[in-house]
């Protein structure tokens, strides 16, 4: 008798998304020959399909990213004993250690799915430690982010890059790509931009300003404002080499790679982090890659002999960016793609997740 084949469901959003891990990871497993599937529908109203494993990333995605429903958070828990009554297990990613915009709904939701995950994924040790020092009697596992393969165009130039972005040959191109979340982090990025004692330096920061071309404000004159600044501050900020864009301006695909290929190093700006997909993506594109001395970035990038600076030491980050020149020298980037490969291709991962799922459902 042949054995079906294991079915998964990772709960995410099916439609496009500017967040690509989680459907490039399906397309890895499903490679390997497993049935899988994206889909945050399918978890609330599939009734019909039993699926043996059920995949959390993000709990936002679950309940929805703007949820202040407590009783949505209670949904969500008896729609976990209906689903484990039909047999499912409950596998979670973890991405974040608690939600970057937090609310009470929001964080029970966290409480819930950690609570009830037969097994937690870790990106790295520091994750894992965290997680099992509050939950003991957790089941964990490290299995690390999967870099961007065959996804974007990798063989972009420089030389190229910069010519399609109007940026100087001569530039040194710091490159801090994602949205800024708060003011804290715009600070933050600019003081240590401005420290940085390096002749002809360029910041290209997509999504830096918290401005826009078309405001969504509530009121009038914050709408105003939010575009007056963006017609101003912007134009403006090109006088000290700094290329930024309003941070609700999303970098389409086909852009991506340019901004990458085009950078000396690429920067990760957050003061609290866990992970970042900047690491792996920086690496896949042979670039140096700086970030806090925090969570598993921090980790990973001192493993990999990158630059870590102390976010609230606008100095530290200035010399961790001067680092790199040394770094260049000695092929850095180069180390940073072959380190990748080695340890976080796509067929990699894919078949540590599958393993993972072949260990609960084998339960």
């Amino acid at each position: 008798m042949v054995k079906e084949k294991t079915k998964i469901l990772i709960v995410f959003k099916e439609t496009e998304t500017d967040n690509l891990f989680v459907h490039i990871l399906a397309r890895g497993i499903a490679s390997q020959g497993m049935d899988i599937r994206c889909s945050t529908d399918l978890f609330w109203n599939d009734n019909d399909t039993t699926y043996d494993i059920i995949h959390f990333q993000w709990p936002e995605e679950v309940v929805g990213w703007n949820c202040d429903d407590m009783h949505m958070v209670e949904k969500l828990r008896l729609r976990i004993d209906e689903w484990r009554k039909r047999g499912s297990h409950f596998l979670y990613t973890r991405h974040n250690t608690r939600p970057h915009y937090a609310n009470r709904a929001i964080n029970a939701a966290y409480g819930v799915i950690e609570a009830n995950s037969d097994l937690v994924v870790h990106m790295g040790q520091y994750s894992y430690d965290e997680f099992v020092a509050r939950h003991p009697q957790s089941r964990n596992i490290i299995i690390p982010h999967h870099i961007y393969e065959d996804t974007y165009r990798e063989n972009i130039t420089r030389k190229e890059a910069r010519e399609y972005l109007g940026i100087p040959q001569r530039k040194f191109v710091i490159t801090a790509f994602g949205k800024f979340r708060n003011n804290e982090e715009v600070k933050m990025m600019l003081k240590a931009y401005f420290k940085a004692k390096l002749r002809r330096k360029c910041l290209l920061a997509p999504r830096l300003f918290p401005f826009s071309r078309t405001p969504r404000q509530s009121g009038f004159i914050k709408r105003l404002v939010s575009k007056c600044a963006y017609h101003t501050i912007i134009p403006l900020a090109r006088l000290w080499g700094i290329r930024g864009g309003g941070n609700e301006e999303i970098v389409s695909d086909h852009d991506l790679p340019y901004y990458i290929a085009a950078s000396d190093v690429l920067f990760v700006q957050r003061k609290q982090i866990l992970n970042s997909g900047n690491v792996p993506l920086g690496f896949l594109f042979r670039k140096i890659v700086i970030g806090p001395d925090t969570g598993n970035v921090g980790e990973l990038l001192r493993a990999t002999g990158n630059p870590v600076f102390d976010a609230e030491d606008p100095i530290s980050i200035a010399q961790a960016i001067g680092q790199t020149f040394a770094l260049r020298k000695k092929e850095q980037g180069e180390k940073n793609y072959q380190y990748a490969l080695a340890h976080f291709s796509l067929h990699l991962v894919a078949g540590q997740y599958i393993d993972a799922y072949n260990t609960l459902n084998e339960q």
